[in-house]
């Protein structure tokens, strides 16, 4: 008999587990129902109003976007025309500058030494289709050159 009486409660205590069980779950899922209703409701609440007011500021914010995209364009674009003109106005203001040292070095200039090029490429391309001269002739100087003075670099009549 104290074995009836043991295995007894035990039965009572597993049936009230099973039914404790089936209970919670039964409230999970009424939970989850009122839950998914309580949702459907709220959003049913916001009237027309704010969902128009919340489409304007959403259009808003869009536009504020392209505005400020092409604001930044037209800045991006201003800068670089002041930086060129910065380049410019440095590159006068050192020409400016450097021009009297350049001239006071007695250096010629790049229109100098590409006349000389040309005058000396024609010098050679004369040389070549003249015959050999004598060696006493070869080592004469030049009539436009006074005996013992270096050539004049702006003389043009070579």
């Amino acid at each position: 008999m104290v074995k009836k009486a043991g295995t007894a409660p035990q039965l009572q205590t597993s049936e009230v587990l099973a039914r404790l069980q089936a209970n919670m779950k039964d409230l999970q899922r009424d939970a989850e129902t009122v839950l998914t209703r309580t949702r459907k409701q709220a959003a049913q609440l916001i009237s027309k109003d704010q969902k128009r007011a919340i489409d304007r500021l959403l259009s808003q914010a869009r536009s504020l976007r392209s505005d400020l995209e092409k604001r930044a364009r037209r800045a991006s674009r201003d800068v670089e025309a002041q930086a060129h003109r910065l380049a410019t106005s440095v590159e006068k203001e050192a020409t400016k500058r450097l021009r009297p040292l350049l001239e006071r070095l007695d250096l010629p200039s790049r229109e100098e030494v590409r006349s000389l090029a040309k005058r000396v490429a024609l010098l050679e391309k004369k040389l070549r289709q003249e015959p050999a001269a004598p060696a006493s002739e070869a080592t004469a100087e030049p009539d436009n050159i006074r005996a013992g003075e270096p050539p004049d670099r702006f003389n043009r009549a070579y």
